[in-house]
């Protein structure tokens, strides 16, 4: 179903799209714009929502505002976007007001959310002292008019998407696709977040709507759980992994995750087969030379697919058992990557040209997957020699103590890790290890706490999702349980 205001409609896939008015994200929003979050306000037209809720939230003078304030300077990183989605998140873990209890436990949060988790009790005093329940019935018509604006586009998005992956009715059951409004934050943005079974985008006012970064997430929330379906036949392909990692443009999740890797070079030729690029080589070559390395293979087979009758979800594991690593690393072996910055969107920020430091960690990461330990070791001890509190560095000494057998040593680096975490899948995978641990030394009730506190994240990387499943299913460790 994809609803907007009061209309609905079925879509042919099987997954529940919503696209809503979110007012936990527009209480958060209103509280932080009277207390420091200025970020656009230049190009806000006076009668815009978001100048209508200052003006409203200053003129009732709420006294927790100051602590909001303090709070809000505290938690500042220095970065609009990451400022913008950090509170993001936070909001979209918030039941409804006036109590905003969270909808998972505190202490499964993701790490930008439980960052912000002091913020839930101010806000709940705003909410009242600014009679934000008011504000918000009074401003409801001009997200109706939003909402209507973009509901046709995304309906005819959904439904093209859906006929070219061809994908049952009803497969995405117990799965959300949710298109939240947030007029209140600066304009022009879009992010995206993976939280368990749901899949989210936030979008405040855009000029154009931003039907292209709601597909791809689209496209994501339909394809990534073949790639856990299918892990045993993208195991096999895994050697490739190695190829992409020197690229310098290319996210470190996408070199870390083989299997997102895999997905989003797919989801990549799936967007150039259905927008008919005039010149698909040039942009299959750019791809490429960003560290999609998959790119190209994929655009190659997908007009087979399209001329026989399977769905995605059948020719998937066609697709994957197709790929030849000895073909694939011949035609790599002629591409010579691109430089850091040029990454496209969606593939998580660009990647700014490297550090000495980040240089530094690039390399102990790769030397772990070179079993290279004492190596490794080295480079990570010598970032934190500096930067104490460097949660890639941290992880990669856990990492390291857990591949030389020593668990005590790694249980207490994922515990700092832990303390400091800001990426998801550091975070994520920290939760996983510990899990591990702890099976290992038959603390069930532990490991599955850890297990579950990773299930909240895991969605987003298919790797960890399927070690989570494993580990909630029976102990790491177990005669019939896979890595």
């Amino acid at each position: 179903m994809l609803a907007g205001g009061s209309s609905a409609f079925a879509q042919t896939g099987g997954g529940n799209v919503t696209l809503v008015p979110s007012e936990q994200l527009f209480d958060v929003f209103a509280a932080l714009n009277v207390a420091g979050y200025d970020a656009g306000l230049g190009s806000e037209p006076p009668s815009g929502p978001r100048l209508q809720a200052r003006e409203w939230c200053l003129r009732r003078k709420p006294d927790v505002l100051p602590a909001i304030a303090r709070f809000y300077q505290q938690q500042n990183l220095g970065d609009e976007a990451a400022n913008f989605g950090q509170y993001a998140s936070l909001a979209l873990f918030l039941g409804p007001p006036p109590d905003f209890k969270f909808t998972v436990a505190s202490s499964d949060l993701p790490p930008d959310a439980a960052a912000l988790r002091d913020l839930v009790p101010l806000l709940a005093q705003f909410y009242r002292q600014a009679d934000l329940r008011l504000l918000w019935t009074r401003l409801q018509p001009e997200y109706d008019r939003r909402i209507a604006e973009l509901s046709e586009p995304v309906r005819n998005m959904i439904t093209i998407a859906d006929a070219y992956l061809r994908f049952p009715s009803g497969a995405y059951l117990g799965r959300t696709y949710s298109i939240d409004l947030c007029p209140l934050g600066a304009r022009e943005q879009v992010q995206a977040r993976i939280y368990a079974e749901n899949y989210y985008v936030v979008l405040t006012h855009t000029a154009e709507p931003p039907l292209k970064e709601i597909r791809h997430q689209y496209l994501h929330f339909l394809l990534d759980p073949l790639a856990v379906k299918y892990a045993f036949e993208l195991q096999q392909k895994e050697p490739l992994a190695a190829l992409a990692r020197p690229a310098p443009a290319l996210g470190t999740d996408f070199k870390q995750d083989f299997s997102l890797l895999v997905t989003e070079c797919l989801i990549r030729a799936i967007e150039l087969r259905l927008d008919k690029v005039a010149h698909p080589q040039d942009a299959i070559d750019t791809l490429t030379r960003q560290g999609l390395i998959l790119v190209p293979y994929f655009y190659s087979v997908l007009p087979v697919y399209e001329g026989q009758a399977s769905a995605m979800s059948v020719f998937f594991r066609q697709m994957i058992l197709g790929i030849s690593l000895k073909n694939e690393r011949a035609r790599l072996a002629k591409v010579q990557f691109a430089a850091a910055g040029s990454v496209p969107a969606l593939t998580g920020h660009p990647v700014a040209t490297a550090s000495p430091q980040q240089a530094q960690l690039d390399q102990g990461d790769n030397l772990i997957y070179e079993g290279k330990y004492d190596e490794a070791k080295a480079l990570f001890a010598g970032v934190l020699a500096t930067d104490a509190h460097n949660e890639r560095a941290l992880f990669g000494m856990a990492v390291v103590a857990s591949n030389t057998r020593k668990p005590d040593v790694a249980e207490d680096y994922l515990k700092q890790t832990l303390q400091v975490a800001r990426s998801l899948r550091i975070s994520t995978w920290s939760h996983i290890y510990l899990g591990r641990l702890y099976d290992l030394e038959d603390r069930r009730k532990q490991a599955l706490e850890q297990y579950q506190a990773a299930s909240v994240t895991a969605s987003a990387f298919p790797d960890a999702f399927r070690a989570v499943q494993n580990g909630l299913a029976q102990p790491f460790g177990s005669a019939s349980q896979s890595k």
